[in-house]
C-alpha cells in the first residue's frame, strides 16, 4: 500500500497542471501520508530495536538474579542440618515468571539479612543479602518498567502507520473516481493511473495436491 501512496504521490506531481480543486487537495493529503508514514516507519523501526535490546538485557539480569538466588539455595539446604528449616525459607520458586522470581528474591533478601553472618560462615559473602542479591534484584526489576516503555513505543509507532494507511486508502478511492473523469479520453494517463493505483498483492501459496490413497 505504501509503494502504491508513493506511486500516486508521484503521479500528482507529474500531472499537476490537470488538476486543481479537490483533486489538488487531495494530491496534497497522499504527499503528507507519504512522509508520515516515512516518518513513522523510522520511529517503529527504533522502536523495534530498542524493544529487542531491552529484552536481551532483561534477559540477561534475569540469569544473574537467578545465579545469586541458586546459590543462596543451595547454600540455606547446607546449612538445614544446622540450623533445621533454614532451607524452606531460600527455595527457588517452581513458577519461571518474573513476578514470581522477583517476589521470592525480596524474600530471600528479607529473611537472610538478619542472619548474613550465618551464610558467611558457609562461604557466601559479607553483605549478601544488603549488597549482590539486593542491587541484582532492585536492577532486574528496572528492566521490566523499560522493556514496557519500549514496547509502548513500538506498539505506538504501529498502531500510527495503520491510522496513515488507513487514510491514504480512503484518499486514494476519492482520487480514483476523480482522475478517471478528468482523463476518461485519455487512455494513456488512465493506464497510467491504473498502475500508480495498483496494489500488489502477495502470492498466495498453492496448496498441495492431495496423495491418492494407497
Amino acid at each position: 500500500i505504501y509503494d502504491a501512496l508513493v506511486k500516486i504521490n508521484q503521479f500528482g506531481v507529474d500531472e499537476a497542471a490537470s488538476f486543481s480543486g479537490v483533486a489538488t487537495t487531495n494530491f496534497t493529503v497522499i504527499g503528507q501520508i507519504v512522509d508520515s508514514i516515512q516518518l513513522t516507519g523510522s520511529d517503529q523501526m527504533s522502536a523495534i530495536g530498542d524493544s529487542g535490546e531491552q529484552f536481551e538485557l532483561k534477559g540477561i539480569k534475569r540469569e544473574k538474579l537467578r545465579e545469586l538466588m541458586s546459590r543462596t539455595s543451595r547454600t540455606a539446604r547446607s546449612m538445614a542440618y544446622d540450623f533445621p528449616g533454614i532451607d524452606d525459607q531460600f527455595r527457588m520458586p517452581r513458577n519461571r515468571n518474573d513476578a514470581d522470581l522477583l517476589n521470592a528474591a525480596r524474600a530471600f533478601i528479607t529473611n537472610g539479612t538478619p542472619i548474613t553472618s550465618d551464610f558467611e560462615a558457609y562461604g557466601l559473602k559479607s553483605h549478601w543479602f544488603d549488597g549482590e542479591l539486593k542491587t541484582a534484584a532492585d536492577e532486574f526489576e528496572a528492566t521490566r518498567s523499560t522493556t514496557a516503555s519500549a514496547q509502548a513505543d513500538r506498539a505506538e509507532a504501529t498502531a500510527e502507520m495503520h491510522d496513515w494507511v488507513v487514510q491514504g486508502m480512503r484518499t486514494r478511492r476519492i482520487l480514483d473516481g476523480i482522475v478517471r473523469n478528468i482523463f476518461f479520453n485519455d487512455p494513456g494517463k488512465l493506464a497510467a493511473w491504473q498502475q500508480a493505483a495498483h496494489i500488489e498483492r502477495p502470492p498466495k501459496k498453492s496448496t498441495p495436491p492431495t496423495p491418492p490413497t494407497p
